[in-house]
């Protein structure tokens, strides 16, 4: 699994494994992590414009039958950061061009369960306590915010 995803682990979750990580695995990781967020809401924003503009479109051809269909503009965000996390980079578009990459406890790349697990908490850690999302990295060594602590992964800077 550790190159290759799948969509549920078959390893158990506490194996008691613990992964050592080099403390250069962690520089710079706060404002990197911050920069990627921004180009990925940026990416985020366009592809739910383009879904707007679509379901639109579709809206007035069907005489409104299909406008209830840009509801679901909020899962575009879910998708992408899944499908992105949990993919064979383990990072977003964002994230790949800050050279960093998501991992689990354990050193494994995280599956698409987990990444979708991963972005649903990281909304609703945001949107309940901003400001602890903002302290918590700066009060542990490898940088991890609330929403890795509860869903198990860190971020890493991706070698080479």
């Amino acid at each position: 699994m550790s190159e290759q995803n799948s969509l549920v682990r078959n390893d158990p979750a506490a194996s008691g494994v613990t992964y050592e990580w080099p403390n250069s695995a962690f520089e710079g990781v706060i404002w990197a992590r911050s920069i990627a967020f921004i180009v990925d809401l940026a990416i985020v924003a366009v592809m739910v414009f383009a879904a707007t503009i679509v379901f639109g479109i579709l809206g007035i051809l069907t005489f409104g039958l299909l406008w209830p269909g840009m509801a679901l503009s909020p899962l575009i965000a879910l998708a992408y950061f899944t499908m992105t996390l949990g993919g064979p980079n383990s990072a977003t578009i964002g994230m790949r061009w800050q050279n960093i990459e998501i991992r689990t406890w354990d050193g494994r790349r995280p599956g698409y369960i987990q990444a979708a697990v991963q972005t649903i908490l990281f909304y609703i850690t945001v949107t309940v306590g901003t400001v602890l999302v903002l302290i918590v990295p700066f009060l542990n060594a490898r940088r991890r915010c609330l929403h890795d602590f509860l869903c198990g992964t860190v971020i890493i800077r991706a070698h080479g």
